[in-house]
């Protein structure tokens, strides 16, 4: 007997690579074959061959002794043969000939220099090497430089005497004069009194922030020329000389932008990222006004102009479309989508863009429309299921919209209130709100969170006489059966219920308790229209004395106006628009009704209706016809009732069939292997949130807007006029001067004006690296 095997029991490998104390050890058959120090890959390899070319272990016996794939194990002996052991040692990384200085590699290069603004050899050899994993030595860096006519930027100094020139200079007066040391600065400084020479602090401190104006000196104080790349130097030259931008407009929402604090929200949820060219602040506001200037989608960013649409982030161009994308591919990454969310709520309650008290929940269905198998929600506008998601959002009682979530089809409005329930008293105790105003939480909804248990939980019955976790506000359903039974008298009480823009309606309303299967006892309040008769009931859990009728009345029937700020994000911010679809596997795949058992089913109706057939067949043998219907059957009796028991048989044993197999399997068993997926919305959520404050910016400024313009239906087109409006853009004495063409429309031109008054007085600073103060102006 060659091999005896016990249960429990394996060889000894005849191979065993073993490391201690710093050392790596390689037994064959028990004995030292090797020994060297660990991390040595020039001794693994020769190990590898040397036990290959002496017959001591296979290929495959090799790679699993010393954990390589069999491929890196065929190369190490193939390079032996070949080589020797020059093959055999690792190549070092990085150019070892002008061979080595790819195009691609080249293109890098500049575009750190001419993008990035990195222009010392050595910062741009560091970040070859974070941002591609590439090393270049310097002489290298320095050839390509020299062979695109860029040279060596750093100042050659004699003494304190040297100046560096300005690079890309368009024309020679007026330059962007920055204060340097020495004798031929101050006369620099002296001779060139241009715009700059109030120029705010380019390090983004806070006097800057405020826009205070600082001389050129402060600027220049710890600060030299060259500090500036080329790009910002070209970038601040295009300023000084002033033209037209088609986005001029977009800089009126700088004030709004620092005062929500946009960027630091943004900067305190994503703090691991290393965007390559562009910083996280440049491309948050590069998206922001890609939603204000109404591109419909990543793609459609392809219209604008690059040159004039970096103005707004204080770039010479704004990101590309493939800049972008990569970016949210890291932010995906991330997974900080949740977070972001939670952060921007946050800072809704704190500034007062929204207010804590009053919340309508809601659930939108976001279609999905492409290949891939996902699941199946309900459509509630075209009332059937489909492939998509669901946006769970919660506005406060100005509609504002404040807090949503982004889940998969399978979760539904019931399962989602708790969970924004408890994240709203979260948010709100972090924004301060105190705990007594946390508890008199108001939730409203629809009938589509009509359900006992919810109510139970809203109201702490679930644990008993537990806390009530919210008021809850709800239509309530099956109310047909007896709320046109209450007599017409019953309705002599009326609440006034006012809206934003249509003149207010006064609704008459009874009061009432009605029993709730699996609830007991609700409060009920019943209205009816004034114009049809028509009647609905509203069920809520507070006292009378919490919450009176008149309250109750006029929140439900503004509820509506939640539905129009779910239009205006459809419409206006298209919140359907997914910038790319990312797909997951489920962990755990659902389960589906048996398609064999269908099909099936399908087969046994069948046989029963043609059982019937043959039945009715056999009824018109045994009985008698009438003399005028007599006619000759088509066939016998004896073999009517041979298919009759042929049939019977057959639905017999469909149903043995039926018996043996499961109803429900997995969805890839009911689909040949084929398994359900989940959609990653870790992108979607990140541009919605960017979506959701510009929404809520622009609410913003039409209120600032109504103060100058009587038109209260007509203040968004209004304000769309203002801000889509092309304007001329110049940095003039320290300050960047914007000015909107004028406008025909007299009202319109009034009210831009103002508003441009009213935002100067915020003292408007841009949002780039040089903090330039902003005027705004309408010719």
């Amino acid at each position: 007997m060659d091999e005896v095997n016990f249960p429990g029991w394996q060889p000894e490998k005849s191979i065993q690579v073993i490391e201690d104390n710093g050392l790596t050890r390689v037994l064959v058959r028990g004995q030292p074959y090797m020994r060297w120090r660990s991390g040595d890959e020039e001794c693994v390899r020769l190990a590898i061959v040397q036990l290959y070319e002496c017959g001591l272990g296979t290929e495959e016996d090799l790679a699993a002794a010393f954990g390589r794939h069999l491929r890196s194990v065929q190369r190490y002996v193939a390079d032996f043969a070949g080589e020797g052991m020059q093959g055999l040692m690792p190549e070092r990384r990085g150019p070892k000939g002008r061979w080595k200085l790819t195009a691609e590699l080249r293109g890098k290069i500049l575009l750190i220099v001419l993008r990035e603004g990195i222009w010392r050899r050595e910062a741009i050899q560091q970040r070859l090497l974070e941002a591609w994993h590439e090393t270049v030595s310097l002489p290298s860096i320095q050839e390509v430089l020299e062979e695109n006519g860029l040279g060596d930027p750093i100042s050659r100094e004699v003494g304190d005497a040297g100046v560096q020139g300005e690079l890309f200079a368009f024309e020679p007066p007026p330059q962007l004069v920055l204060a340097l040391k020495g004798p031929a600065a101050q006369s620099r400084e002296q001779a060139g009194a241009g715009s700059a020479r109030e120029m705010p602090n380019a390090t983004g401190n806070s006097s800057g922030a405020v826009g205070s104006e600082v001389g050129a000196a402060d600027l220049g104080r710890g600060w030299r020329r060259d500090s500036y790349s080329p790009a910002q130097r070209v970038y601040l030259d295009r300023l000084e000389q002033g033209a037209y931008n088609a986005y001029a407009g977009g800089l009126l929402f700088a004030p709004l932008l620092a005062r929500y604090d946009f960027l630091p929200t943004l900067s305190r949820v994503i703090t691991r990222m290393t965007p390559e060219g562009y910083s996280l602040e440049e491309l948050g506001l590069t998206l922001f006004y890609l939603d204000v200037f109404g591109f419909g989608s990543m793609e459609d960013f392809k219209r604008a102009y690059p040159e004039e649409f970096g103005l707004l982030m204080g770039r010479a161009q704004s990101p590309s479309l493939f800049t972008l994308r990569r970016f949210l591919h890291k932010v995906r990454k991330l997974g900080q989508g949740e977070g972001l969310i939670d952060e921007f709520a946050l800072a809704y309650l704190k500034s007062g863009l929204a207010a804590w008290g009053v919340r309508y929940i809601d659930g939108h269905f976001l279609p999905y429309y492409g290949l891939y198998p996902i699941g199946k929600g309900w459509h509630g506008v075209r009332q059937i299921p489909m492939k998509g998601s669901y946006n769970f959002l919660a506005v406060d009682e100005r509609f504002a919209p404040w807090l949503f979530l982004i889940r998969s089809s399978s979760e539904d409005l019931l399962q989602k209130i708790p969970e924004l329930i408890e994240k709203a008293k979260r948010i709100g105790a972090q924004a301060g709100v105190s705990q007594e105003r946390l508890d008199k939480l108001i939730v409203v909804f629809d009938r589509e969170g009509y359900s006992a248990e919810l109510y139970r939980y809203l109201d702490g019955k679930d644990q008993g006489a537990g806390k009530r976790r919210a008021l809850f506000i709800s239509w309530a359903k099956y109310s047909d059966k007896w709320v046109n039974d209450l007599a017409e008298e019953q309705f002599n009480r009326v609440a006034q219920v006012t809206y934003e823009i249509r003149k207010a309606e006064a609704i008459p309303f009874l009061e009432t308790t009605r029993p709730m299967s699996k609830y007991g006892k609700i409060r009920a309040v019943v209205i009816q229209n004034g114009r049809d008769k028509k009647r609905a009931a509203i069920y809520t859990n507070g006292a009378t004395e919490e919450i009176g009728a008149e309250r109750i009345v006029q929140l439900i029937c503004r509820r509506w106006g939640e539905e129009n700020a779910i239009k205006e994000l459809l419409h206006k911010h298209l919140i359907n628009y997914t910038p790319g679809y990312v797909l997951e596997e489920l962990e755990t795949q659902p389960l589906v009704d048996n398609p064999e058992v269908r099909e099936l089913k399908q087969q046994r109706a069948g046989l029963v209706s043609q059982l019937n057939r043959l039945k009715i067949e056999l009824a018109d043998h045994l009985l008698e016809p009438p003399a005028s219907k007599r006619r000759s059957p088509a066939r016998s009796q004896k073999e009517v009732r041979d298919n009759i028991a042929v049939v019977e048989s057959t639905i017999l044993l469909t149903d043995q069939q039926l018996d043996k197999l499961p109803a429900k399997i997995r969805f890839d068993e009911a689909h040949a292997g084929e398994r359900l997926l989940k959609l990653n919305h870790e992108k979607k959520r990140f541009l919605d949130c960017i979506k959701v404050f510009a929404c809520n910016l622009k609410a913003e400024m039409c209120r600032r807007l109504l103060k100058h313009y009587d038109w209260q239906k007509e203040v968004v087109p209004a304000l769309a006029m203002i801000v889509e409006r092309t304007g001329y853009v110049k940095l003039e004495g320290g300050h960047l001067e914007v000015t909107l063409r004028r406008f025909t429309d007299r009202e319109i031109n009034y009210a831009a004006r103002h508003l441009c008054e009213d935002l100067n007085g915020m003292r408007p600073v841009t949002l780039d690296k040089f903090h330039f103060p902003i005027r705004y102006h309408v010719q």
